[in-house]
């Protein structure tokens, strides 16, 4: 068996709509001081890559495209790199970025733009200016890095090319001089002249291998270049204030719902008249009200008038219906009197009998006149012979015609004192009353169990506003 209030979202935001109030507005409060943080601005250089120059087929131009972006986003983070930007002009370095030109990275992104053979180098700074500036200085630094290192790897091919050439003119000039020495058309003319052929083969096909290693490095330094120059943004990247307070209202927003829904689910009091119906256990539930203006018609009479005319419906003889608070912190006189006022406007008369807890009076029998027709009586405690004495004394002395008379009788919860169970011989209707957010799941549950428990039908229940209870306590 459930002991808390149904969970709906409806009621937990109706219920906690400041506790939502107040995160949505410290979620804002954080967007917007995090708004006031410096200001980046942020600029790209798009890197072109012309793989075609370093492949013979597509399908190796695509492979060798993937790996030299893979070689240039690598170079991008590189210590040779960040360290040539910070020298370059108009860029602006912390001299901890002089320090360890690694935590420029930090303000450094590079990335492939996908389907295509490019690179888009960003680079965020305090100033538009600056920001084009470095990124700019990055990708001139990675284009002259990765021409470096090309040059690098050819470096020994082309030393030894050359070594053998240099080798090979030394030789070629040595047989030159013997063949001007020696006699023409002699043997050893002949044998000269042979040789000198060899070595000009030898040394034109070297010459060729190293036009085409110098050819091919030409292609791999220029297959990267700059397509376009980042230029200094019109607008910053960050802080964005409007994007900062739309995602703080919207987490603020969830927050709250979730806290709201949290809150509720741990709150076991008694808020709207379908959770006093599901505590009690009643069919007819109802909730008033505050309303400023009062009269026979007064929106915050209704409640009391339909409960009335269900009582009255169920058993049209009744004469005594008790009135029960749900828990020790609810008023059953206020909702007594409501009643009275509801049956007396009906043509009833009408006498309330409360007990001392409500009203302090003298060890006697009081009497007042709320209005004409309905009588109020304090007794002098909640006690059951004091509460029969005072409904017997109103009925004869003060009305004396018992059978026209329409009794109400305010009584305190079971946890106060067990009257309402006691008086089920004199009343066998009971209107259980609760203060909406005092009153808990349990305890209504308990008092409206008890109450049957002793032959009173629970015919109704009234959820009374906070602000009222209070008043009339």
């Amino acid at each position: 068996m459930e002991d808390r209030p149904p969970l709906t979202i409806r009621d937990a935001l109706l219920q906690r709509w400041l506790l939502v109030l107040a995160i949505v507005a410290t979620f804002l409060l954080g967007g917007a001081i995090l708004s006031l943080q410096a200001p980046v601005y942020a600029a790209s250089a798009i890197i072109y890559l012309d793989v075609s120059r370093s492949a013979p087929g597509f399908d190796e131009g695509a492979a060798a495209g993937e790996l030299l972006q893979h070689d240039l986003i690598v170079l991008g983070s590189s210590r040779a790199v960040l360290h040539a930007a910070c020298e370059a002009p108009d860029v602006a370095c912390t001299d901890e970025e002089w320090a360890s030109p690694e935590t420029l990275a930090n303000r450094i992104t590079v990335s492939p733009d996908r389907g295509t053979s490019t690179l888009r180098v960003t680079a965020e700074a305090p100033t538009a200016i600056q920001a084009a500036a470095l990124a700019n200085a990055v990708a001139l630094a990675m284009i002259e890095q990765d021409r470096s290192e090309v040059i690098r790897l050819f470096k020994s091919a082309r030393d030894d090319l050359e070594s053998q050439l240099a080798s090979l003119r030394a030789a070629m000039d040595d047989e030159q001089q013997q063949l001007r020495a020696s006699f023409p058309g002699s043997s050893a003319a002949a044998a000269h002249q042979a040789q000198l052929s060899t070595l000009q083969l030898q040394y034109s096909d070297l010459f060729g291998r190293l036009q085409d290693l110098a050819e091919q490095q030409d292609r791999l330094t220029s297959v990267a270049t700059i397509s376009q120059s980042a230029l200094p943004p019109g607008s910053r990247e960050s802080p964005n204030r409007l994007r900062y307070l739309l995602a703080a209202l919207v987490a603020g927003a969830v927050a709250g719902v979730l806290a709201a829904l949290l809150a509720q689910r741990f709150d076991d009091r008694i808020h709207n008249g379908e959770a006093l119906a599901r505590a009690t256990n009643t069919p007819l539930a109802l909730a008033v009200r505050p309303a400023r203006r009062r009269g026979p018609h007064s929106a915050a009479l209704q409640p009391y008038s339909l409960a009335l005319a269900s009582l009255l419906a169920q058993s049209p003889r009744v004469q005594t219906v008790l009135v029960t608070a749900a828990s020790a912190r609810d008023n059953s006189a206020a909702a007594a009197v409501e009643l009275g006022e509801v049956a007396l406007d009906s043509g009833q008369r009408v006498v309330v009998v409360h007990g001392n807890g409500y009203a302090p009076a003298p060890r006697q029998l009081t009497s007042g006149s709320d209005g004409a027709g309905m009588r109020t009586i304090a007794a002098p405690s909640d006690n059951r012979g004091d509460l029969d004495a005072a409904v017997a004394s109103a009925t004869e002395q003060f009305i004396g015609d018992s059978a026209g008379t329409f009794v109400l009788v305010a009584v305190p919860s079971p946890d106060t004192s067990p009257t309402a169970v006691m008086l089920g011989r004199t009343a066998r209707r009971a209107v259980l009353t609760a203060t909406a957010g005092v009153t808990r799941f349990r305890d209504a549950r308990r008092t409206a169990d008890l109450v049957r428990q002793s032959g009173v039908d629970v015919v109704a229940a009234i959820l009374l506003p906070r602000r009222t209870a209070r008043k009339d306590r």
